[in-house]
């Protein structure tokens, strides 16, 4: 499939129906907000088309922009813009920016949902770029309604991971469907942006510098994306080589399937076996005592680091891998579990993992995978139904994003290399002895 042509209709900035109060200047940035680079988090939610087309979908357009200002009012950090002189958010309602755009060659939203998609095509269907942020100019929000002419519909999201980790992203996404649908009213309880109670700000100003724009066209010219699908029944396989399947999770089979190919990949690189590390962030919400709300927002996370040693490296199948990864997330979660979500352990805990993530052994490689798994994107529901799919993007750097698949079934993976090394992934990994004729 071609490159589709978006043409954009219009630009504007949408404010909070009621504005932040003038006592409110700055929200209080926590420990991970102050650290966590100046980019945007992306997704793209695909809708099918409405009945009545184009036109009706259209009008639709309309009552989303109404129903954003609400949410605006209620997510009020959003509406404002992250001030890197000051490293703070600042509540002046400038607004969230909302594009109109129709999709052009005739190119109807099934054609999207071809498994053999060119993951790069969807960026077309986002308002901006991973690097387009970090400057007092930049909104925290940037939402692309896009229009198929076969009635369908897509909202490429950006938000600024200064004041938004993926599950803040999801929380504001349902509250804002919600709205949508009339189920809410702007009385309701407001989520609240919190995450420095729990992980107080530790004065790192200096570390969050804006990534260049250059990133973007570096990006373009020197990294590719590949979208691995895996099926349920396939992850059952995998699962079933794995200690016949017992208390392995699906994203930890993937990921270990995964984290075997890039392990040959970094071997042919160099040409000898490295010892190697797999960073996932973590989700600390929900899993202390008592536990942190789901509905907090920021960035409330740390990290499980899993190691393979060198000596391990040679031998080390996608079995062990597995058990690896398996071991060291049950440890993390268990240390979560005995921690209070206010205590200085919480902390240190945190810390200490954003710490060993920085530290960096040139002789050890580094895998970062994030997984989006299990976030309930597929129930934003805005009176359309449901999410047909809902699409990740890549960024200028080499990771691995986990998605559930499209109708939130299996897994997707969004493998994201410099050229060089995808071509030599495409040649190492191997699912063949899970494929399911």
């Amino acid at each position: 499939m071609e490159i589709p042509k978006v043409d954009i209709r219009s630009r504007k900035l949408i404010k909070a129906f009621i504005p932040t109060p003038t006592t409110l200047n700055h929200h209080k940035m926590g420990f991970k907000d102050e650290v966590v680079a100046a980019i945007n988090v992306r997704l793209i939610l695909f809708y099918s088309a409405m009945v009545g087309g184009v036109d009706t979908t259209i009008n639709f357009i309309t009552q989303l922009e109404n129903s954003l200002a609400q949410c605006l009012s209620r997510f009020y950090p959003i509406a404002g813009r992250y001030n890197h002189q000051i490293r703070a958010i600042e509540y002046n309602n400038e607004g969230a920016e909302f594009v109109q755009a129709r999709i052009q060659n005739n190119v109807k939203l099934q054609d999207m949902l071809d498994p053999k998609l060119n993951p790069g095509i969807l960026n077309n269907l986002l308002p901006c770029g991973t690097c387009d942020a970090g400057e007092i100019i930049d909104p925290l929000l940037v939402i692309q309604a896009t229009v198929f002419d076969c009635g369908g519909l897509t909202l490429g999201v950006s938000i600024s991971h200064k004041v938004a980790d993926a599950a803040t992203l999801c929380t504001f996404l349902n509250d804002w469907a919600a709205l949508t649908r009339g189920e809410i009213t702007l009385e309701s309880i407001s989520p609240k942006f919190c995450s420095s109670e729990f992980l107080p700000p530790r004065g790192f100003l200096d570390f969050d510098p804006p990534l260049p724009r250059s990133l973007k066209h570096k990006f373009e010219n020197e990294y590719i994306t590949k979208r691995v699908l895996f099926s349920e029944k396939e992850i059952s396989m995998m699962k079933e080589k794995v200690n016949g399947g017992q208390s392995y999770s699906r994203v930890q089979v993937v990921s270990a399937m995964i984290w075997k190919a890039l392990i040959d990949v970094d071997r042919a690189k160099h040409g000898h076996p490295r010892a190697s590390m797999l960073f996932q962030p973590v989700n600390i919400r929900g899993k202390t005592t008592p536990s942190i709300p789901n509905d907090s927002c920021g960035n409330l996370g740390g990290f499980i680091i899993t190691e393979c040693p060198i000596a391990q490296t040679l031998s080390m199948g996608f079995e062990c891998l597995a058990g690896l990864l398996h071991d060291s997330i049950k440890k993390t979660i268990d240390q979560l579990g005995k921690l209070s979500s206010k205590s200085e352990e919480l902390q240190t805990l945190v810390f200490d993992s954003f710490v060993k993530s920085e530290t960096r052994d040139e002789l050890v490689s580094v895998f970062p995978l994030t997984s989006w798994c299990k976030f309930p994107f597929y129930e934003v529901d805005f009176g359309l139904g449901p999410p047909v799919w809902a699409a990740s993007s890549a960024g200028p750097v080499s990771m691995v994003t986990l998605m559930d698949g499209q109708g939130g079934f299996g897994v997707d993976a969004y493998v994201n290399l410099q050229t060089d090394d995808m071509h030599c992934f495409e040649k190492v990994f191997d699912m063949s002895e899970f494929v399911v004729e």
